[in-house]
């Protein structure tokens, strides 16, 4: 089932261009479409989700299961969300990947202002709150046409029409990534593999334990093995403990067994520290 991730600011048009977007294939191609829309999820009051980093954690992976849960190769799903955290965004080409299928990045790209005035002709209920939506625009990580994971890309202004054409021809006419080694489902071996990825996610969780004993700011620390800094601002972070910081590790290693990661160990290992501590 090929994807389309949907990202931008809040009240930027998404669910707008995934409904137009989810109508044109319907109709002019004759596909079956699901969209996987986040407000959909919500369980409680939005701003008050999105303003507690444990719901709104628990909000996106949600967000990843239903999206899991109907990935085939014949129908399209249209993820419907804010996705504004690279790695997050990485994970769903994973698991797009695995399937494996084509997966496209879209991003409703308009201004701060904009989206404000946006968002208050939304009814009462529906707006975000003004700290809520500026800490999300604040967090949000633009996506990359040269990253893999964010290509092919797509982008629509505001008073812009979608390539809508486009987006179908890179979702059932290009070739899916091809499946290796990492997507794969079948377990890594090998005691060297295993030894080298318990070594880097070791050290690099000793080396934010050091920062945080140290009374650095950790939220923008260098570790080692990886070109990625773990994540500013975050308060999570500061308060992790190592017995949290273990438990994502295992989980981590989990994955990377089960062949739903690939690229570097330290940097896809911050990544995903990046996608928790969010």
């Amino acid at each position: 089932m090929p994807v389309v991730i949907f990202c931008g600011f809040p009240s930027s048009g998404k669910s707008t261009w995934s409904d137009k977007l989810a109508e044109f294939i319907r109709t002019s191609k004759g596909k079956e479409v699901f969209i996987v829309r986040e407000e959909d999820l919500f369980r409680g009051e939005k701003n008050d989700i999105l303003d507690d980093s444990k719901k709104e954690k628990e909000l996106r992976g949600k967000l990843k299961s239903e999206t899991q849960r109907l990935l085939n190769k014949e129908v399209v799903v249209i993820v419907d969300a804010l996705n504004y955290i690279k790695g997050y965004r990485y994970e769903f080409f994973c698991m797009s990947k695995a399937v494996p299928t084509r997966q496209v990045t879209v991003q409703c790209e308009i201004p701060e202002a904009l989206a404000w005035e946006w968002n208050l002709t939304r009814p009462t209920v529906q707006q975000y709150t003004k700290p809520v939506f500026e800490h999300l625009i604040q967090r949000f990580e633009a996506p990359d046409p040269h990253n893999r994971w964010d290509s092919p890309f797509f982008s629509v202004l505001a008073n812009e029409d979608l390539d809508l054409e486009g987006i179908y021809n890179s979702l059932f006419f290009n070739k899916a990534p091809k499946q290796n080694q990492s997507t794969q489902q079948k377990p890594i071996s090998g005691s060297s593999f295993l030894s080298s990825l318990e070594k880097v996610t070791s050290d690099i969780i000793q080396a934010l334990l050091e920062a945080q004993k140290n009374g650095d700011d950790t939220a923008g620390i260098k570790v080692p093995h990886s070109s990625i800094q773990v994540i500013r601002d975050s308060e999570m972070l500061q308060s992790m403990n190592l017995a949290q910081l273990s438990r994502f590790k295992r989980q981590f290693i989990t994955m990377t067994k089960a062949g739903s990661v690939q690229g570097q160990v330290g940097d896809l290992f911050v990544q995903y520290l990046n996608s928790q501590f969010s």
